[in-house]
């Protein structure tokens, strides 16, 4: 079963009932959609690619990822098509998809769709997952290997493979890294305070300059 808030656009709704989903609407403080079954729920907010946009520069984002992770287990933030990327820097987009994951260690996870219809179909599969049982614990992140962490960190701007190691050595963790403080960055060897900011507001799904 699919709550849905009553908010929530009507030409929406009608697309999921149109594919057999069975929903009730709410008012919801958290999220626009809750699939529960049993005990176990998930929560996804739907975005349109704009209005998430629009949430980074005005600092809303981090604020509903941070209520929907002390409310559910999982949930997830789903961005249907493209941005304008006038507005905001592809990377300064890519960094803040990086940044939900990591600081919510996995419990918020953002995805992208290309239009309407197949965040409606991914919610009736998600549902038919719950429902069937397949959905009842979530394995835990694995572990990354030094590669892997390295490769993040070289897709914010100005890092190279050797900053990466220093960042990673002084850190200890690509997660630590995103929750460092600007002061913190700068102790890192060859990262000067333009820098650190850089790195900081790229994490954060700032603008870089």
């Amino acid at each position: 079963m699919i709550l849905v808030d009553v908010r929530e656009p009507e030409r929406i709704v009608e697309m999921l009932k149109s594919m057999g989903v069975e929903l009730h609407k709410r008012r919801l403080s958290i999220a626009d959609y809750v699939i529960t079954h049993s005990s176990y729920s998930i929560a996804v907010e739907r975005k349109d690619a704009n209005d998430y946009l629009n949430s980074i520069l005005d600092g809303r984002l981090f604020d509903q990822v941070y209520n929907l992770s002390k409310s559910y287990e999982v949930s997830f933030i789903c961005i249907i098509g493209t941005p304008d990327f006038v507005r905001l820097k592809k990377e300064a987009f890519l960094g803040s998809l990086l940044s939900i994951a990591l600081k919510t260690k996995g419990r918020v996870v953002p995805v992208q769709f290309e239009n309407e219809f197949d965040f409606c179909l991914a919610l009736k599969l998600l549902n038919r997952q719950v429902e069937n049982g397949k959905v009842t614990a979530f394995p835990m992140l694995r572990k990354f290997k030094v590669e892997d962490s390295i490769a993040m960190l070289t897709a914010i701007p100005g890092i190279g493979v050797e900053k990466a190691r220093r960042l990673l050595n002084r850190f200890g963790s690509v997660y630590n890294i995103v929750n460092a403080s600007i002061a913190d960055l700068m102790k890192v060897e060859g990262i000067g305070e333009k820098q650190a900011k850089r790195i900081y507001n790229f994490v954060r799904g700032r603008t870089v300059r």
